[in-house]
């Protein structure tokens, strides 16, 4: 089942400011951290646990988490790792400190990929500001990157994140070794005990849509088809794998192709990256369009039309121009990379 998400989602790109659960009442301190529950949508029974999460068994295997070389869970973490969201100048120098691991941690565990939901957003899905990924990226450039440790959604046994109810409010959760850990309950295979929302935004990695981020280094991201949760860029490199913060002209930039998220309208190509430009063409559906470079809200792409996915249509054209790639009023995203690698030429039609 679907439940409601454990901070109210925005209704802008930047969101809003939520206020700290230490400024709340005990009752709205109770219902928030009650939320956090609700925003998971558990999976039925034979595939993982079923139901509500209950109570951590002293009596559970514990394994220590792959944690980052050399760190010390006792002492304040003040690294601030490739913040790339981030203007450090603008962040605040206090850190939160690492909270306490949990009692009782399971071996790590690989994510079931049926239990990954959303890898293809649909075109309302707000995707927010950029994606919460491994910041190590060079293993997809390699031969037999499918097998990679860090691979699709395979990176996350390598995590450790704690998570938070709002910004500088009460740690509630971990996400940690493969599993989501809440404060006080058993540990919920991700994927297996409940459905986690990803995106795949490059072909082969799974990452975490960033919702929104505050200059103090605060950042809400989206893990559950309805649920989202609150941590901070000091946290990304404590576990064994650090983690990165990468906005969308970065990833968009970076693929092979694009296409439009609203399917079936044409778009308009225009000679510089302004609205008020000339218009060069219209960019139809069935165009293949390749990224160049990005200005702000545009993007510069080669388009050629038409196609038929990776194979050239004859009377095709090829011409260079500037298209949105990001709504100025909402900086919603109107492109999605495409999967399908169509970097060698198709032949024509006969």
């Amino acid at each position: 089942m679907t439940m409601p998400t454990p901070v109210q989602r925005s209704s802008s790109i930047l969101g809003g400011f939520h206020q700290p659960l230490a400024h709340r009442s005990p009752a709205a301190r109770i219902l928030a951290l009650a939320t956090v529950m609700l925003g998971l949508a558990l999976i039925p029974q034979g595939t993982g646990m079923a139901g509500a999460a209950t109570p951590v068994s002293p009596t559970d295997s514990v394994t220590a988490p792959a944690l980052a070389p050399g760190l010390d869970l006792n002492q304040d973490f003040q690294t601030n790792p490739n913040d790339d969201l981030a203007d450090p100048q603008a962040k605040q120098d206090a850190s939160p400190p690492v909270p306490p691991l949990p009692t009782a941690i399971p071996e790590a565990v690989v994510p079931a990929n049926e239990g990954i939901v959303g890898l293809t957003p649909g075109p309302e899905d707000n995707l927010g500001i950029g994606v919460l990924q491994p910041r190590n990226l060079d293993f997809l450039d390699r031969a037999a990157w499918e097998t990679n440790p860090l691979a699709y959604g395979r990176w996350l046994r390598s995590v450790a994140l704690p998570l938070y109810v709002g910004p500088d409010g009460e740690h509630w959760g971990w996400m940690v070794n493969g599993w989501l850990i809440i404060n006080g309950y058993e540990p919920m295979a991700i994927g297996r005990d409940a459905s986690f929302s990803m995106v795949e935004a490059r072909t082969g990695l799974y990452s975490f849509p960033v919702l929104e981020q505050r200059i103090d280094g605060w950042f809400r991201f989206q893990y559950t088809p309805a649920g989202s949760a609150w941590a901070h860029l000091d946290h990304l490199a404590v576990g064994a794998v650090a983690l990165t913060l990468q906005p969308w002209e970065d990833t968009l930039a970076t693929a092979s192709h694009i296409r439009f998220r609203r399917h079936g309208l044409s778009q308009s190509l225009r000679t510089e990256p302004r609205g008020t430009a000339s218009l060069q063409a219209l960019v139809a559906p069935n165009s293949r369009i390749r990224p160049l470079a990005i200005d702000g809200d545009w993007m510069r792409v080669e388009v050629t039309q038409p196609v038929q996915g990776c194979t050239i249509l004859p009377g095709h054209t090829t011409e260079e121009g500037w298209l949105r790639w990001r709504d100025e009023a909402t900086q919603a995203l109107l492109v999605w990379a495409v999967a399908v690698d169509c970097s060698e030429p198709g032949p024509e039609s006969e």
